[in-house]
């Protein structure tokens, strides 16, 4: 493709903010030390995720060539994740492919135990008229998924053993 993923990322973030028509921050680009603000809930301090938490984002906005192919892609993902708002679907696709950004635990899971609250539901169950208007395919789409028809059941391609 004719350039380093540094290149890419630092083409990437610049475009997004041209595509979205506000200008870039001076000094985006090279911040290697901001990081996510810890979080309190104005209402319910059960709800906070302080500095130093596993649920804080820690990574910075800068490219740094000696990181971590993990440290990188949490960098690339999370930058995506900005870009690409509102779009909610891809971006919880990237969630669940990656891991990243990284986010908060669920605070209240009414699942029953079907879904962790870290990392969070993983896909959206069949709909339960598709029995009826397409019986055969949900009963491969069932079988193929390897799992029970539940919001905890990772897709194909949710393979990440990490996340």
């Amino acid at each position: 493709m004719g350039g380093t993923a540094q290149n890419f990322y630092q083409q990437g973030i610049t475009l997004a903010f041209a595509e979205k028509g506000v200008t870039m921050p001076t000094g985006y680009l090279t911040d290697a030390t901001s990081t996510a603000a810890p979080y309190v809930d104005p209402t319910n301090s059960a709800n906070n995720v302080a500095a130093g938490s596993p649920y804080l984002n820690n990574i910075t906005i800068a490219w740094n060539s000696s990181d971590t192919f993990e440290h990188n892609l949490q960098r690339i993902i999370t930058q995506k994740w900005i870009a690409i708002f509102p779009d909610g679907e891809e971006a919880w696709s990237d969630y669940r492919r990656t891991g990243y950004p990284v986010q908060f635990p669920v605070a209240v899971n009414n699942s029953g135990g079907l879904i962790p609250s870290v990392p969070g539901i993983r896909r959206l169950p069949f709909p339960t008229d598709d029995a009826s208007t397409n019986p055969k395919g949900q009963a491969i789409g069932l079988t193929e998924l390897g799992g029970p028809d539940n919001g905890g059941t990772k897709l194909w391609w949710d393979k990440n053993p990490n996340h």
